[in-house]
């Protein structure tokens, strides 16, 4: 059977090569509640395109107080009227038509906000924060996320992180996210409902599957994850994960689940992909390299997973399952732009 053209044509030429010659750079919006996780698929997109190629912009930022101000104040910054979204939508333009602007910085260990920095866009540009997808910013982005923890799991996440590494006092902190709770799903939740993508993350659940006694454990921090995306053809060869089945027959194997499910949500026609357990360590280097070779990243793959593979791997993975629509929206505009320039 003779190959369709487009796919023809995502051999010959690498991602890199066709962003660096795009008309302009590519924007992404990630958005979540705060600990949910974002910033992790963000890397994820960063490590498999490369750090020369992506921007990351946090919209903490564009918040209109400080952690003073909002003790007395009283208002959280998930409230959008606390916010300078109107800033974001401006530097969104520029950044759209490859400007530098001026990003606002707020230092999560002091609570203040430091100097703005001069941003010059990639060429891939993230934008990441509670409110990146609200609706007067869509319009401005290629490819939206949204990240949507389960309470437990983000609440843990976002203890741990804000005590051991932004300094907060935990009183006052368990005081903040009891006070965030109705705030969340007044003004953040709702943005999942028009995302390209969304990643769902829950306590694991395999245990479950087990007859009449799990014997084998699960390692810490396994989660059960959830990938939402609607069907498509993506401009993409195809992609494998190769899994050795003698390794489930062992007696010291590790619990790992992979399924897809043609599913509806909010409407729309999805795909969902279930990931839980620990993901073999050689079928994610594989997977990965797979990956690299299409975008054209000329380096050794980085093995961090290697030190710590029980507990990174089955995110890793999701993070690849959340790249590579992304890769295949990002191929499908550059080949558009390059048939209208040759029109």
């Amino acid at each position: 059977m003779t190959q369709p053209a487009y796919l023809r044509a995502a051999e010959m030429t690498d991602l890199r090569t066709m962003l660096d010659s795009a008309r302009r750079p590519i924007l992404v919006g990630v958005a979540g509640d705060s600990g949910s996780g974002k910033t992790t698929y963000t890397q994820g997109i960063r490590r498999l395109l490369g750090n020369d190629m992506v921007t990351s912009i946090p919209l903490d930022g564009y918040h209109r107080e400080n952690r003073a101000q909002r003790r007395r104040s009283g208002r959280l910054p998930l409230d959008p009227a606390n916010n300078h979204l109107d800033l974001v939508k401006e530097h969104l333009r520029a950044l759209r038509a490859g400007k530098p602007v001026e990003v606002p910085i707020y230092n999560h260990q002091t609570g203040c906000f430091d100097a703005p920095q001069i941003v010059r866009p990639a060429p891939v540009v993230v934008i990441e924060g509670l409110h990146a997808l609200y609706e007067h910013l869509r319009p401005l982005l290629d490819f939206t996320l949204y990240v949507d923890a389960d309470r437990d799991v983000k609440w843990r996440w976002k203890f741990e992180r804000d005590v051991s590494y932004r300094g907060h006092d935990p009183s006052e902190l368990e005081d903040e996210i009891r006070r965030r709770e109705a705030a969340y799903k007044q003004w953040i939740d709702f943005q999942k409902t028009s995302a390209d993508l969304v990643v769902k993350i829950h306590e694991s659940n395999l245990e479950q599957l087990a007859h009449q006694r799990n014997d084998g454990g699960l390692p810490e921090n396994c989660y059960h994850m959830e990938i939402v995306i609607a069907a498509t053809q993506l401009p993409l060869p195809a992609l494998t994960l190769p899994v050795n089945l003698n390794a489930a027959m062992e007696a010291d194997s590790r619990p790992f689940m992979l399924s897809a499910v043609r599913s509806r949500y909010w409407g729309k026609r999805v795909n969902v992909a279930h990931i839980d357990g620990v993901i073999p360590l050689e079928a994610m280097q594989r997977l990965e390299e797979e990956i690299m070779r299409l975008t054209g990243i000329s380096r050794d793959l980085d093995l961090c997973l290697v030190n710590n593979a029980a507990q990174n791997s089955t995110m890793r993975l999701a993070q690849s399952l959340v790249a590579w629509p992304f890769l295949g929206k990002v191929r499908a505009l550059l080949q558009e732009w390059q048939a209208e320039d040759q029109a």
